[in-house]
């Protein structure tokens, strides 16, 4: 994994966007991108003055040099670029306007402990929700959860979805939830694809292993894995640096041919729902070889035989007996 940023910015690129004056004419160019056009209208430097002006309330107009320097800025970073006709903003200054409108989750639109009619899969209590840091957390209320060991989690945390302020708005805490959760296997299905979900970069699985020696203490850790479910996967990506934990078997479980193998020998598993996929399916694991790692799930169906499914650390997912 690079440390190096120059892969996906330009140089000083939060001092380029720290300006309100680059940061509005980011804005205004990307207004004139219009849904039934590929490319947004270029902007005349006339009316690109005159706009900004309106909108900081300040006459820029007649200072053409200040105005041309803020300008050559954004276009030396690559946020916009000079065409006939004016000014066109490109993908990258698209990008930061979307952001700049998310903006933030407001307090008002946090919650927490809201009772979801699904039981904890673990201990059949009730599990709640709450909305917190632009995540939302799925947690049970009596027992530990599948992350006991991450002490950074709210407690009885059976899974995270990182959610947008497009994602909340207008929607109540049940309907935030249904969201979070469709938006989470699209994560999933990216990252098992090889493809940063963020930034579109590539990936790396940092860990994939099952644990064969899984016994929880009494603070429901396993002191062999040091975790408390006896398999997991974390990857991560390349570029970006975003990141997601999940249950290899979660992997198998949503790849859209062993579904289709499944159905075929007899086992309807279409229902992808949370209540289906909360935990990881009990399966039967083994390690193929540990280095590099693959493991190897045998999938009980009621037609046929048994269907066999490898996963290495690309997360490819490969069905021994098709």
């Amino acid at each position: 994994m690079t440390d190096d940023l120059s892969v996906s910015l330009p140089d000083d690129a939060f001092g380029v966007l720290s300006h309100d004056l680059r940061l509005a004419v980011l804005d205004v160019l990307q207004r004139a991108q219009k849904a039934d056009t590929f490319a947004a209208e270029p902007v005349a430097y006339a009316e690109l003055a005159m706009l900004v002006s309106e909108r900081l309330e300040k006459d820029f107009t007649r200072d053409s040099g200040n105005f041309n320097y803020h300008l050559r800025t954004l276009r030396d970073a690559g946020f916009i670029r000079r065409v006939d006709g004016g000014y066109r903003i490109r993908q990258a200054g698209v990008r930061v306007v979307r952001a700049v409108r998310a903006g933030n989750i407001s307090n008002e639109t946090q919650f927490e402990s809201v009772p979801i009619n699904e039981p904890c899969p673990y201990c059949n209590a009730e599990s709640t929700i709450s909305l917190d840091d632009d995540w939302l957390f799925i947690r049970c209320s009596s027992c530990d959860g599948a992350f006991a060991q991450d002490e950074t989690l709210p407690s009885g945390t059976l899974a995270g979805f990182e959610v947008s302020p497009a994602s909340v708005q207008g929607r109540d805490p049940i309907e935030t939830f249904k969201v979070a959760f469709q938006l989470g296997q699209q994560v999933h299905r990216s990252f098992a694809a090889g493809i940063c979900p963020e930034c579109g970069g590539t990936t790396t699985t940092e860990i994939l292993e099952t644990c064969l020696e899984h016994e929880l203490t009494e603070e429901h850790v396993c002191d062999a894995c040091g975790r408390t479910t006896d398999e997991f996967v974390a990857v991560s990506c390349d570029v970006c640096n975003r990141s997601l934990m999940t249950f290899p078997a979660i992997v198998v479980a949503t790849d859209p041919h062993v579904i289709a193998t499944m159905y075929e020998r007899g086992r309807d598993v279409t229902d992808q729902t949370w209540g289906a996929l909360s935990r990881p399916p009990d399966w039967p694991c083994h390690h193929v070889q540990t280095e590099p790692p693959i493991l190897e799930y045998v999938i009980p169906v009621p037609d046929g035989e048994d269907i066999r499914v490898q996963l290495d650390m690309s997360l490819t997912v490969r069905i021994i007996n098709p």
